[in-house]
Formats: structure tokens, sequence, C-alpha cells
């Protein structure tokens, strides 16, 4: 006597394992989008982190600086590459005698002293110079950034 073979539904077909394999695939594609763009960030705001420290480590610089020797100029600073990723930045700062306020604009490295837009009395030179500090830098895609910080610096020795 032959039985009858019958088949159960206790499994997947295969089909529905490819469907489930597209449906996992198209989820993985999605996370590895939004690594793409984690990665993008952390570079952009690490480079931001070290472009603000080097502003800051010269506005130091241009505190601890006896009064006469201020100057403007343009420098290198030399870098751990791994730090900064391979990326070069620019400081540059400018010193406005007799200036307690310099107006905005620009973001890039080069070009003249800013202006000064708050002169505390046009009659009489007062011993007071506005600092404009900048670092500069490109990119991985070429895209220019800067960060600027203004101080001023009294005269430490001037009689009032």
């Amino acid at each position: 006597m032959k039985t009858k073979t019958t088949y159960s539904d206790n499994g997947f077909s295969l089909i529905e394992v490819m469907v489930a394999l597209v449906v996992l695939l198209i989820g993985m594609l999605g996370v590895m989008g939004m690594q793409y763009y984690s990665v993008s960030g952390n570079a952009a705001s690490r480079e931001l982190r070290i472009a603000t420290n080097l502003t800051q480590q010269l506005v130091e610089q241009m505190k601890s600086t006896p009064y006469t020797g201020l100057g403007s100029n343009t420098d290198v600073p030399a870098l751990n590459v791994a730090m900064s990723g391979g990326v070069n930045f620019t400081r540059a700062w400018w010193v406005v005698p007799d200036c307690v306020g310099l107006a905005a604009g620009g973001n890039l490295c080069a070009g003249g002293a800013p202006a000064c837009t708050t002169d505390p009395d046009g009659a009489v030179a007062v011993q007071v110079s506005a600092i404009r500090t900048r670092s500069c830098w490109n990119d991985r895609r070429g895209v220019a950034h800067a960060v600027t910080l203004d101080t001023i610096r009294w005269n430490e020795n001037a009689v009032p």
C-alpha cells in the first residue's frame, strides 16, 4: 500500500528568504549612509576644534607679548599630521592701535588690517589696541573655513 506524501508548512520557502534578505540589505544601506555622514561630521568638528584652539593660543600669546612688541603678521603653525588629519592651517593677526572695536567682515587670512569702528577719542591717542586673530584652512573638499577671535589690549605701562 502506497502512502500519500504531504508537505508541511513549517519552514520558509526560498522566495521568502530572498525577500527577507532584500529588506535587510535596504536597511543596511541606510545604516552605511548614516555612518558616512557621522565620520564626515567628526572630521569637520575636529578641524573646527583645532582651528579654535590655534586661534585661542594666538590670543593668549598676544596678551602676554609686551604692548610695544605687538604687530600684525601670519604664520603656519606646526601640527602633528595625525592630529590635524592632513589639513593645513594658517593663522593671521592684525593689531590696530588706538581702537577698541573692529569692523566685521572677511574670513580670509590674506588681506589688510580690518577697519576700526570704535575709536575711544578721535582727537587723543589712547594706549589701547584692537587685535583680530584668525585661523584659516581648506577642508578635504577644498572649501575655505576660518575661525576669528577679537580682543583688545591695554598698554599696561601707560600713565592714565
